[in-house]
């Protein structure tokens, strides 16, 4: 049983809706397995806070469509699947390829179609309409409405989307201002800087419970067929060896799936804190410093000294390390200014606008050729002899590439966010 929120577009409340939907049905006694269409790291973790298990990114770029239908076969009463930016946005305008609606064609996923009410009534039936119309085969199973004013106001829209679509509309959520998460430059706030998280959504799951319509909501998840049973793929053996992961408010971009492949070819995941810890645990055979924000808690990252000489002097020392945006950016010599591990010999600095964002491909100078994603606002400027191992190539714009993939010893640091829990191969080409 399963089911997707999307959205019309970004900023219409279907975080805020899948959230309370997730929450509601917990009350309801109901073991809720949550996933992101997407390569989206804040909302997984605002998932997994309240329904008390791992959330799991689904997109059709970066994983083989049988890694969807094994993520999904997860052990729950319902999936519940947030959809991406708005319902038919991807790599182009054209296919919609990689966007929600891809996803839920692939999985065979009925749609709740998330509207912003605001200052409508039949006009909220017009923008469901043209979303319905846009592609004969929607998958648009019925319409959850957002921000309404109340009741009589819903029972208006109920009507009118009704009567000009066909359409079921499964409840609403009123206007709460208590859950106006605050955001920063790659989106919401995270929820683990969020300590009052899971209170405020009890609080507006009680009043959601009342106002969406779970059993139509129940009914059509049920219409979901059962995907067929996919084995997990064959994974190296890394069997004793020890991999250091840098865990903290400053970093915790990670896919859960990546974290579950390494964990499944027998690596011990030894997490530590580049904020906190005043050096790198003992015995480590690898390092993977994931995305996240260095650059909100810069001053915090270079004040630990001892950390920063110690992740140094281990590079520096030959132990192998993959960083991924945020880790490169640790590694570097400076962000605005303030001094991080200074191993690689590039500087970084922030921009107020996303840097080469979207979908790209990577051809590494060991011969492969894989998937991935860029999302950054920080640029980083070489200041020595930096060698690069990637060419990176935008899917939407192919004439677009850059170097990238900072190379040094045994280092291999990038901005593009990779996927491998599919990919073995790339498993040992990061660790190995």
């Amino acid at each position: 049983m399963r089911i997707m929120l999307a959205g019309t577009g970004s900023g219409c409340g279907k975080t805020t809706a899948s959230l309370l939907l997730m929450a509601a049905l917990k009350r309801r006694g109901k073991d809720v397995a949550p996933f992101k269409a997407g390569p989206d790291y804040i909302d997984p973790g605002f998932h997994e806070s309240l329904c008390g298990r791992p959330s799991y990114n689904l997109d059709c770029w970066l994983m083989q469509r049988e890694t969807l239908f094994r993520l999904l076969d997860q052990p729950a009463d319902i999936a519940v699947i947030e959809g991406v930016m708005g319902y038919y946005d991807g790599l182009d305008v054209r296919s919609f390829a990689c966007s929600s609606w891809e996803l839920a064609r692939v999985t065979q996923t009925p749609v709740l179609l998330v509207v912003d009410a605001s200052g409508g009534a039949a006009s909220v039936a017009a923008t469901v309409k043209g979303f319905q119309a846009l592609r004969p085969d929607s998958g648009i199973a019925g319409v959850l409405v957002n921000r309404a004013n109340g009741e009589g106001h819903y029972a208006l829209i109920r009507e009118a989307v009704a009567y000009h679509t066909g359409l079921p509309c499964v409840g609403y959520l009123a206007k709460n201002q208590k859950l106006a998460f605050p955001s920063r430059h790659l989106g919401l706030v995270p929820a683990r800087e969020t300590p009052d998280l899971l209170p405020r959504l009890e609080e507006a799951a009680a009043e959601a419970e009342n106002t969406l319509d779970l059993p139509r909501i129940l009914s059509l998840a049920e219409q979901a067929p059962s995907l067929p049973g996919v084995p997990g793929p064959a994974l190296p053996d890394f069997s004793g060896y020890r991999l250091g992961v840098a865990l903290d408010e400053a970093f915790h971009f990670y896919y859960r799936d990546n974290l579950d492949a390494l964990r499944a070819s027998g690596m011990a995941l030894i997490f530590f804190s580049l904020l906190k810890d005043e050096g790198l645990p003992g015995g480590l055979d690898g390092l993977y410093i994931g995305g996240g924000y260095p650059e909100v808690f810069a001053q915090g990252l270079a004040a630990n000294r001892s950390m920063r000489e110690s992740v140094r002097a281990a590079l520096e020392g030959g132990l192998r390390c993959y960083a991924e945006c945020g880790g490169l950016m640790y590694l570097s010599r400076e962000i605005d200014g303030q001094p991080m591990a200074g191993f690689l010999p590039v500087i970084c600095h922030m921009t107020d606008r996303l840097q080469r964002f979207g979908y790209v491909t990577v051809e590494d100078s060991a011969g492969l050729s894989f998937p991935a994603h860029e999302f950054h606002h920080a640029v980083a400027r070489p200041v020595g002899e930096a060698d690069c191992a990637y060419t990176v190539r935008k899917v939407s714009r192919p004439d677009q590439a850059w170097r990238c993939g900072y190379v040094r010893g045994r280092t291999l640091a990038a901005f593009a966010h990779v996927y491998f829990g599919d990919r073995p191969q790339l498993i040992r080409r990061f660790f190995a």
